[in-house]
């Protein structure tokens, strides 16, 4: 047998810069779990070279302990070695059976018969498994030797109630090198396929950060994951081969990795003439062209015949649109290894012909610009003249692209610093606030205040430094008079401050002077200004004299109405958001206009309205910039939320809290990640809820009263959900010795305030919070505040021993609650009620409550809650009937819902309705239910429950 340090596995060091992977980890780590066991699992690990399977076999292999590992590998050079791979084994253990021993040494014919070998390796690995589970890879199994193959085969295919964990890894799981026997049982259900695909650009950006000596902005990272696919090989090759400035210039063009440079350079060796002209010029036109343009640039009058060479060589692909036949490439990496291996001159003349032979104003100055070998002040304009037009439609990654290389090309001045702030104001939509403050510092300081004023206070902004970003744009709007379209900018910027601060009538006054075009009165900041006489954005128009366009974030429109409803005036900014067409169909300010009547709609308890609205907008944001994203995402996860459609609150919240950290949004980042942890804290998912607590408490600001109002409530919403209410008033209290926005709806803080000093028997401060509270839902009829707030002052009522009062305050709370579709916070009062009423002695009244309330968290799988209202069921004499009991009936979560209503009287209409259903779906589910459980009527199912019950 094996010695100790055998089966502990063979020494292996970790790669250092191994990253990502995780799913797959686990999933082979499961398989490991499985075998330990008793149960055989063969792997198949597949994917293209370089993918990084021989990587995640290494990471996964080095981390095994208590197992045996037999690693084995084919080469190229070795394909036709009888039992290459097979003869490995003799290394890795001893003894090996004799058939194993003996096989033919280097270069001597196979003798042995590949069935006697195979059970000569089933026979090894049955000895190895007595002592500890075996782990066997198989690397490189399309360049084994076809004996070992056949062997390998035999033996896998026998393996059934063994530890035995196989990892076969190939390129494809149906190579015809691979013996038929192997390619079916590879490719059959016995096997577990698992697919490598590329790196993501976060674990891009994780690589470059091991690599040294920068780790990659997020839109570097995503760059480098464009152009190589994320393949680890070519990722890692340019990481160490490109200059790190080069790199992170998402604006300069990257190479391809060296080793695959000589790879193309072979194929496109290989080709004639005609098809060499033709990938050129498609590798100078760009990532496609139409068939017709590339033949045209490569002077070829029938390019078909090259186009077939040149795709055979898997140089070019091509593919039909309704204009006819289109070119591109396998991949970003042929192109660049083609287009940087031309030599400067052919490359400024092909340039140069492609300038003339294209439509497109911004990819004909593309091309005048690659073949600029000095730029003039005609061409310089060309190319700000764009960019202006890129930023009036929202295209902010080519806006950035066409300013920033306006502003290098441009002599220091009054007109560079006009580039400068468009071109601050498009990296900033973009989300590479970075980028943006390194230009902004290179504003004049003798500059226009209002131009320089600008840009430093909407970098300050952006990063959530509010009273810096306040005096900014205090300043460049008291400078602003002579430039209507700054002024607008400055004015739309001033709204978000506003807001952040929770000024609504403010934010809503300063987005008025944005949107009506207002200019600043002399000598006064904030007051309403004088009308700008004509004020358009037209392209090519200007900040000033010179040109310029500048939007101020685009969300002028949604500000204003945002404004409105923290002011405590949702129903005037409803009505001002007036008629809006479906987002497909809407303008880039009808899309703003959206937005901010979609959280008008939320705050004013039109869940389904909202959900409209913003999940409309999700569809399309992926264009809009990035605090647009990311409030689209996050406004949409707080509707779900609110609606019990937790799953989806949970991606969209994930989604919005992402883009605030890839894309910089500090300002926004504590509202995103506050939200984001909503639905793991009332999950129970305490790390993961913590985490995103942490990190919206990381990105308040000090004067950013927004981020410390939505940071609190969620630090509050998860220590109430842990039961520590003292947690909760530690988080809520300061809140309320600060100035917030008048509309209660934005945040519930003051209900679960109340909640918490009620438990913690501080009776007379949870009055003190509660009063306004009611008052101010009362006034403005705001549902889910006044059933949140009859919630709490029942509580209050139940604590001063006033039972009547609290039964009654209950009543009404769920009265509010069944006019809007908020299920969790349902639940929690009849939770709440049946409680009470379980210790007022009234068990079967309190039975009915509990019960209701576990079906709606048994559901959303509030984890917290509902072991709460288990253990109130079981002292109200109620057996608690779980998903996992059903579980092993084989119900599934969603049968075991419809059969505990069944069990409990519904017919099938109401419990559809319960369950927002359709009738049908809830007879599909009860004759599934039957089937399993193996009876016919509702009587029988009531005893199989209560059976399982007891």
């Amino acid at each position: 047998m094996a010695d100790r340090a055998f089966r502990n596995g063979p020494e292996r060091s970790r790669d250092e810069q191994f990253v990502g992977r995780s799913r797959e980890l686990a999933v082979l780590h499961a398989q490991l779990g499985r075998v330990c066991e008793g149960r055989s699992s063969l792997v198949v690990l597949e994917g293209p070279a370089g993918i990084g399977k021989t990587a995640l076999t290494g990471e996964f292999l080095s981390a095994i302990e208590n197992a045996i590992v037999l690693d084995v590998s084919g080469e190229e050079g070795e394909a036709e070695l009888p039992y290459g791979v097979l003869g490995q084994l003799g290394s890795q253990a001893q003894p090996v059976p004799e058939a194993l021993a003996c096989l033919p040494a280097p270069g001597a014919p196979a003798r042995r018969d590949p069935l006697v070998v195979g059970a000569a390796v089933l026979e090894l690995l049955a000895q190895l498994q007595q002592a500890a589970p075996v782990v066997i890879a198989i690397d490189g199994a399309g360049w084994a030797d076809l004996p070992s193959l056949h062997a390998l085969t035999f033996a896998l295919r026998r393996l059934r109630a063994d530890r035995v964990l196989a990892i076969v890894i190939v390129r494809e799981s149906d190579h015809p090198r691979l013996p038929d026997g192997l390619r079916r049982l590879l490719r059959s259900s016995a096997a577990l396929r698992l697919p490598l695909s590329g790196l993501s650009a976060r674990d891009l950006q994780a690589l470059s950060a091991r690599l040294g000596p920068v780790r990659l902005t997020p839109q570097a990272a995503d760059r480098l994951h464009r152009h190589t696919k994320g393949v680890p090989l070519h990722a890692r090759a340019l990481l160490q081969q490109v200059r790190a400035e080069t790199l992170a210039d998402v604006d300069a063009p990257l190479p391809a990795p060296r080793a695959y440079t000589t790879q193309v350079l072979d194929r496109l060796g290989r080709c004639e003439p005609p098809a060499q002209r033709l990938v050129t010029a498609a590798a100078v036109l760009g990532t496609s062209a139409p068939l017709h343009l590339v033949a045209r640039m490569a002077e070829l009058t029938e390019p078909l015949p090259a186009l077939e060479q040149a795709t055979g060589e898997q140089l070019l692909v091509e593919w039909r649109t309704g204009a006819g036949v289109s070119l591109g490439f396998p991949n970003p990496l042929v192109r660049a290894a083609i287009y940087h291996d031309l030599g400067p001159a052919t490359r400024r003349g092909l340039h140069l012909v492609a300038a003339d032979l294209v439509d497109d104003a911004a990819h004909r100055l593309h091309h005048r610009l690659a073949a600029a070998d000095q730029v003039d002040a005609d061409l310089v304009r060309e190319v700000a003249r764009v960019g202006r037009r890129q930023t009036a439609a929202g295209r902010w990654s080519s806006a950035c692209g066409c300013l920033t290389r306006a502003v290098q090309l441009t002599e220091e001045g009054p007109e560079r610093d006009r580039l400068v702030a468009e071109a601050v104001e498009a990296l900033l939509e973009a989300g590479r606030p970075d980028d943006a403050g390194t230009l902004a510092a290179q504003v004049a300081p003798a500059a226009d205040p209002a131009v320089r004023d600008y840009a430093l206070g909407s970098v300050a902004l952006v990063a959530g430094r509010l009273d810096e970003a306040v005096r900014q744009l205090d300043s460049a709007w008291s400078h602003a008079g002579g430039h209507p379209l700054l002024a607008a900018g400055i004015a739309a910027r001033q709204a978000m401050a506003a807001l952040l601060r929770g000024h609504g009538a403010n934010a809503a006054g300063w987005a008025e002077r944005a949107l009506n075009g207002e200019l600043p009165a002399p000598g006064k900041l904030a007051a309403p200004g004088r009308r700008a006489a004509a004020v358009k954005a037209v392209p090519g128009g200007g900040l000033a004299p010179g040109g310029g366009t500048v939007s101020g974030g685009g969300l002028a429109r949604s500000a204003q109405l945002m404004g409105l409803g923290l002011a405590g005036q949702i129903e005037a900014g409803l009505a001002l958001s007036g008629e809006l067409p479906v987002p497909a169909q809407a303008t880039a300010g009808e899309l703003d206009a959206l937005l901010g009547r979609g959280l008008l709609r939320l705050w004013a308890d039109d869940l389904g309205g909202a959900h409209d609205d913003l999940l409309g907008l999700l569809t399309v944001s992926a264009g809009g910039s990035a605090p647009f994203q990311l409030l689209v995402a996050t406004a949409l996860a707080q509707t779900e939320y609110r609606l019990g459609r937790w799953d989806e609150a949970a991606a969209h919240a994930e989604l919005g809290a992402s883009t605030a950290d890839d894309l910089g949004q500090v300002w926004l980042a504590s509202y995103a990640h506050a939200v984001a942890a909503l639905v793991p804290a009332a999950r129970g998912e305490w790390e993961r809820a913590g985490t995103h607590v942490r990190a919206a408490r990381a990105a308040c600001g000090q004067d950013n009263t927004s981020a410390h109002l939505s940071t609190a409530g969620a630090e509050a919403l998860l220590a109430t959900a842990k039961g520590d209410h003292e947690a909760a008033i530690t988080a809520l209290m300061p809140l309320t010795r600060t100035n917030l926005p008048d509309e209660p709806a934005v945040v519930l803080w003051r209900t679960i305030l109340a909640d918490a000093l009620v438990n913690a028997g501080l009776l007379e401060e949870a009055e003190a919070v509660l009063v306004p509270c009611e008052l101010l839902a009362l006034d403005r009829e705001r549902r889910g505040v006044l059933a949140a707030a009859a919630s709490a002052r029942a509580g209050l009522h139940a604590a001063r021993h006033e039972p009547v009062e609290a039964e009654s305050a209950y009543r009404v709370a769920l009265e509010h609650s069944a006019k809007i579709d908020t299920p969790f916070e349902e639940a929690r009062i009849r939770l709440a009620l049946g409680t009470f009423l379980r210790r007022r002695g009234r068990r079967s009244a309190a039975a009915e409550q509990l019960e209701a309330a576990q079906l709606t968290l048994s559901r959303l799988g509030a984890l917290p809650y509902l072991e709460k209202c288990d253990l109130e069921l079981a002292a109200s004499g109620r057996a608690v009937l779980r998903p996992q009991d059903t579980a092993r009936l084989g119900l599934t979560p969603q049968e075991h819902t419809v059969a505990v209503l069944i069990s409990r009287g519904l017919t099938n209409r109401q419990a559809a309705r319960k369950l927002v259903l359709s009738v049908k779906t809830v007879e599909y589910h009860l004759s599934h239910i039957y089937t399993k459980l193996g009876i016919t009527s509702r009587t029988a199912l009531i005893g199989r429950l209560s059976d399982l019950g007891e």
